[in-house]
């Protein structure tokens, strides 16, 4: 294997706060039948191409150099060439990995944010539209390796300063791909919920797209041109329970994944899966659960 190196940054109330915050940045040069992804991730970020994984947050990774392989639910399964991106989301079921007789080279930032958030909700990026070409890798790969520079000399700090060259980069990104736009051989779509109503199911995917910010009924509703009323009735009808109910099963769901998985603060965890704060968090989940988020931490916690 060539160069490999990551960093995953602590993430301080104030970097939430701010909108846009970095969780890590990595190189990998990955040579042929080298083994892949690279051991030492942290098991939220590790992943295998038999499982894939799920994020709690979103990545953009380049690929530089080789080909491989990407899949999630809603692209299928599309080849990734040399100057072209791969777009990360938040709560997406995806995997990738590179062809074993070429091999690859990636940068990848992790991020997060309700910046990220405004930018799916106008459309700006989708999920659909995961692999993006980049026709200007004179200007992408130094604002990555910027990144991978400011993070080796101040691994322990989170600087505003990094989420604006990661924003740099994704314009740079969006650019590109207005200026040519990228074919996709992907294979259909599937529903992720097999159900007759596809209201009812436009809504679920949007439950467990934007879990982690805090959403409401009636902005699923205006989202989904249609009223509210009609929309409770008929996703109770399809799934025999409330909208408000899987928020909440999704947003404690991911609550115990990263309790499980990171070392994340308790307030942390709290906001990156959309409740208010820890207080809240705590009250819901002893609700559900019968017992507190750290006693369920402690008590579950993999070594």
């Amino acid at each position: 294997m060539g160069e490999n190196y990551f960093q995953y940054l602590p993430i301080s109330k104030s970097n939430i706060e701010w909108d846009l915050y970095l969780t890590g940045a990595g190189v990998a040069d990955i040579l042929p039948d080298d083994e892949y992804p690279a051991k030492g991730h942290p098991g939220t970020y590790d992943f295998t191409w038999e499982k894939g994984r799920v994020l709690p947050e979103y990545q953009i990774v380049y690929i530089s150099r080789g080909c491989g392989i990407f899949e999630s639910g809603e692209m299928g399964q599309v080849k990734v060439d040399a100057g072209q991106a791969i777009l990360l989301f938040p709560g997406q079921w995806h995997r990738y990995k590179p062809q074993p007789d070429t091999g690859w080279k990636e940068h990848w930032i992790s991020w997060n944010g309700e910046y990220l958030y405004r930018l799916m909700q106008r459309r700006h990026i989708a999920l659909r539209k995961a692999i993006l070409p980049v026709n200007k890798s004179e200007i992408i790969l130094p604002l990555y390796e910027r990144i991978l520079s400011t993070v080796r000399k101040h691994p322990a700090e989170n600087s505003r300063v990094l989420a604006a060259i990661a924003m740099e980069i994704l314009a740079v990104i969006l650019e590109s791909a207005r200026e040519k736009p990228v074919r996709q051989d992907a294979l259909k779509l599937q529903a992720k919920y097999d159900v007759e109503d596809k209201l009812a199911a436009n809504a679920m995917r949007l439950i467990w797209s934007h879990s982690y910010r805090v959403n409401t009924v009636d902005s699923m509703a205006e989202q989904l041109c249609i009223t509210r009323r009609t929309l409770e009735r008929r996703f109770r009808k399809a799934f025999g329970r409330t909208l408000g109910q899987e928020i909440t099963r999704c947003r404690i769901g991911r609550a115990k994944h990263l309790l499980e998985e990171t070392k994340l603060p308790i307030e942390h965890v709290a906001l990156a899966v959309g409740f208010s704060g820890a207080v809240r968090l705590g009250k819901v989940f002893r609700q559900l659960e019968k017992i507190t988020p750290s006693q369920f931490r402690n008590k579950y916690r993999k070594k």
